[in-house]
């Protein structure tokens, strides 16, 4: 265990040894590893100078000095940031409380020893109050928005949890359109998220450990689970994940996820994240984990399957037919999102004897003086629509979806009349960009307008055959993908017949009698129904 030394030896500089020079020379540097935590002094002065060495240079932090009137009077200092925590609760329940108002002549006034642990007891009206011994810990927190007491005299600090910073209210997720369901989003402040997932989930085995990561930033991270349900090597796996990123600051949970996914330079996301709280619910009632990142709305779900980025939260809130119409044409539009353009080329430069001779014979009539080549004549036509996505993406609301307006039907409709591009090309794009749009998760629909550029590139070489050859690449390099510890292609690869209810459709509330076995939970039943075959479920009341 490491010894705790005041700031003052910490600060004192050991000679170097004998052949030491250039810069830097008379004080040996220990590594960060090694160097020794500065615990608190009786001496009040020497902590309030450690303190103002650290953190009094700036404006926001406030020193208050105060005295507690006892029979021998102790000073104290109160220590907050100004504008995070708040300063009704320090004065109301803090400053008030320790005026004491005649209890002088109690007691434990008399206890000097404990004083310290008295004053938390029997004198703050707050309620969450702790005793702290170390000051970079207590830098820590004050920098969080808790306040800090420090005593003349004692070699203890009392932190007194009184966080108030400006906050926005809960609403509607903006990222994440809701159909029917709660319309409720994760904020920017960790503990109202944490708290959604508990008004939906009462169960004493819901787990939120909190844990700080980032060197300068010191942000908080919650893992949300059901200690009952969830593998507990996933949880292990996940706080080791995190244990290990050294980095000085996370300003989003997508730094996490880069940091902590089990490929780092794949294409495809191994880490679902969503600004929906009812989908970390569900989830976490399946057996994964949740992380949620202090300071913004999207929270991360581990481990996911390929195909969970296309299931949206509507899926279980519809009846099941709708919930299995929805996903088919989902997953429809994902084949032509991802083949539509290269199947385009393929078929017009190496085999047009499959396409239907009137249909062959329009495109060949459409595509007379048109100046460029098909593949180009795509190409552009692709990169005219990204440029389109960003520029309406990155201007205020009305005036993006104008410009979308703009691009996609005016200058599309200027080109076609001027001849630069054939009619048929503009159907093709046009229709495998609104395919894209089907897509739940934003990060696997980028991956996919990704790869729609090689795969052109591959049908204008090998045609047909080139195609088949990168999907059979395509399909073994997402085979090989695990998402922490759990095939990416489950449950088609390897095959789980029993997952396969919820997977390219949703079979009925009824029939899902199981967790999915994917994820080896602890608890698999989902529901304790009763035992009765397949024909009373089906045509029996409940």
């Amino acid at each position: 265990m490491k010894k705790r030394r005041s700031f003052r030896q910490l600060r004192q500089p050991k000679p170097v040894g004998k052949g030491k020079t250039g810069k830097g020379a008379g004080v040996e540097q220990e590594p960060a590893d090694a160097r020794e935590t500065a615990g608190l002094s009786p001496d009040l002065q020497e902590n309030l100078d450690y303190l103002k060495e650290k953190i009094g240079h700036s404006d926001d932090v406030v020193f208050r000095e105060y005295t507690l009137e006892l029979p021998e009077p102790v000073a104290i200092i109160v220590v907050f940031v100004d504008g995070l925590a708040s300063k009704e609760i320090i004065n109301e329940y803090i400053l008030q409380s320790l005026t004491f108002k005649g209890e002088l002549k109690s007691e434990w006034t008399q206890d000097k020893k404990n004083l310290v642990r008295h004053i938390r007891d029997k004198v703050l009206n707050i309620n969450e109050v702790r005793v702290l011994d170390n000051l970079e810990e207590l830098i820590t927190l004050v920098l969080s928005g808790e306040t800090a007491i420090l005593f003349a005299g004692y070699d203890e600090a009392l932190i007194c949890n009184t966080r108030g910073w400006p906050y926005r209210s809960i609403d509607e997720p903006e990222t994440e359109a809701v159909i029917r369901g709660p319309r409720v989003g994760f904020t920017e402040t960790l503990r109202f998220n944490t708290a959604q997932i508990r008004r939906w989930i009462r169960d004493p085995d819901l787990r939120v450990k909190v844990t700080k990561v980032g060197r300068r930033s010191k942000t908080d991270v919650a893992l949300v689970y059901l200690e009952s349900v969830v593998n507990p090597e996933i949880v292990e796996e996940v706080e080791r994940r995190l244990g290990k990123i050294d980095i000085d600051g996370v300003m989003e949970s997508s730094v996490l996820q880069e940091m902590i996914e089990d490929r780092k330079l794949s294409l495809f996301p191994t880490i679902q994240s969503t600004e929906r709280a009812d989908r970390v619910v569900a989830a976490v009632l399946e057996g994964k984990v949740g992380i949620i990142t202090d300071n913004t709305p999207f929270a991360l779900i581990v481990p996911v399957s390929f195909w969970e980025f296309y299931y949206a939260a509507e899926d279980y809130y519809h009846r099941w037919p709708m919930a299995f119409l929805l996903r088919i044409v989902r997953f429809l539009s994902f084949f032509f999102s991802l083949y539509l353009p290269s199947l385009y080329v393929a078929l017009s430069f190496y085999n047009p004897e499959l396409i239907p001779f009137p249909l062959a014979v329009q495109l060949a009539g459409s595509r007379e003086g048109v100046p460029f080549p098909l593949f180009l004549e795509v190409l552009l036509m692709e990169l005219a629509i990204e440029i389109i996505r960003e520029a309406s993406a990155r201007l205020p609301g009305p005036l993006g979806q104008t410009i979308g307006i703009v691009g996609g039907f005016i200058l599309g409709d200027a080109a076609v009349r001027a001849g630069l591009i054939s009619p048929l090309t503009t159907v093709v794009v046009a229709l495998t960009a609104i395919c894209s749009f089907t897509s739940p998760n934003f990060g696997v629909a980028i991956s996919i307008r990704i790869l729609r550029f090689p795969l052109v590139i591959v049908a204008l070489v090998g045609g047909l055959y080139g195609l088949a050859l990168a999907t059979f690449v395509l399909l073994i390099y997402t085979a090989g993908i695990r998402s922490f510890g759990v095939p990416f292609l489950v449950p088609f690869v390897p095959l789980q017949p029993e997952d396969l209810k919820d997977s390219l459709g949703r079979a009925p509330f009824w029939a899902m009698l199981n967790r999915p076995r994917s994820y080896k939970t602890l608890d698999v039943k989902r529901q304790r129904a009763k035992a009765r075959n397949w024909w009373e479920r089906l045509f029996s009341p409940p």
